[in-house]
């Protein structure tokens, strides 16, 4: 590992101490092997193999070509800097390239992670991860995959869009709809409620008295008018007069009276009947008062949920836009980057 011919004389000892470390390393004893190496530092602090063995030791590496196998570049390590300072050029050189394949096969393999996630997110129908998936294979050159990408949002992009537009449309007219029909329900409703209002308190005049009194006062008119009749004819005698009185008035009474009971008792019923027919018609109007409440608010319930339910479609149309905002400005950079090469 160590070339004798590029170690002075007067570096005797330290190649002797440095052969120690490169068998320490082969053997695994790296605390050893840095023990060493801080021996030969003390004596030559500008020692670059020095250096390079205490990176070997750090990292856990029996042999310089294990460097070639590291996962990730070790050009962040302190003793790295010390290398690039104190080596000779061979060295330097030789450790750089090292350092450089790292690099590159770290960059491959995050190019390949890179493109096999654009790979699992072209197959997605979310405008984000399509979006994300064109950025990489834009970044990786790939302007096949990038471009079906592109042609996959746009198709997304207007067949979403359209859909959400239409929905929410269609949620307005319904919305609208429920509103008018609440509109003529409402005064449907006042009506009712005025007439329940109007005719609640409201008392049916009990005529039945006046009518029997009136035909009271007819049957004894009609009888003072016949009695006159007969005697204005007949002439004023007392037997006249007694037949006045047992053929036109003795009769009439009874008769008047018959005549008065019954107007009394059919009046009664026609104001019983009036007064039934009222409760039953304020009845019947409370009846559809609550049945057109009920509807009211259920059309109000209705209207709510279909007003949730737009305030939904509308924030998705609003996501929906900014997804693709994203997009379009991605690509907008991509034009930009085009144009200025």
């Amino acid at each position: 590992m160590i070339n004798a011919n590029h170690i002075p004389e007067t570096s005797v000892t330290e190649f002797s101490l440095l052969k120690r470390v490169a068998i320490f390393l082969e053997d695994g004893e790296f605390d050893r092997a840095d023990e060493y190496c801080e021996r030969v530092l003390d004596m030559n602090v500008e020692n670059g193999e020095a250096y390079l063995y205490k990176l070997m030791a750090k990292l856990q590496l029996n042999k310089k070509e294990e460097l070639y196998d590291l996962e990730e570049p070790f050009d962040t390590e302190p003793c790295y800097a010390k290398i690039m300072r104190f080596g000779s050029e061979e060295l330097k050189r030789e450790v750089e390239g090292i350092n450089a394949s790292l690099v590159s096969k770290k960059e491959e393999r995050q190019r390949a992670i890179l493109a096999d996630q654009a790979l699992s997110f072209i197959q997605s129908d979310s405008i984000p991860r399509l979006t994300e998936a064109y950025r990489i294979f834009l970044s990786l050159g790939d302007r096949e995959n990038s471009s079906l990408c592109e042609e996959k949002i746009e198709k997304l992009y207007d067949a979403s869009y359209n859909g959400l537009y239409l929905e929410a449309k269609e949620k307005e007219q319904a919305i609208s709809d429920r509103q008018y029909r609440n509109s003529t329900d409402v005064i449907e409703k006042d009506d009712y409620d005025q007439y329940i209002k109007d005719n609640q308190g409201r008392k049916i005049f009990d005529y039945s008295l006046i009518v029997a009194i009136a035909v009271v006062v007819m049957g004894a008119a009609f009888i003072f008018f016949s009695a006159s009749e007969y005697l204005s004819l007949a002439g004023v005698s007392f037997k006249t007069v007694l037949r006045v009185i047992f053929t036109k008035i003795v009769p009439g009474m009874p008769l008047t009276g018959i005549a008065t009971v019954l107007s009394f008792r059919i009046s009664k019923k026609l104001v019983k009947k009036q007064k039934a027919n009222l409760i039953e018609d304020i009845g019947t109007a409370a009846e559809r008062a609550k049945e057109i409440g009920e509807k009211i608010s259920s059309a109000e319930n209705e209207a709510f949920l279909l007003k949730r339910e737009l305030d939904e479609t509308l924030e998705a149309l609003r996501k929906l836009n900014a997804e693709y905002d994203i997009f379009a400005a991605e690509k907008e950079k991509e034009k930009e980057a085009v144009s200025s090469q």
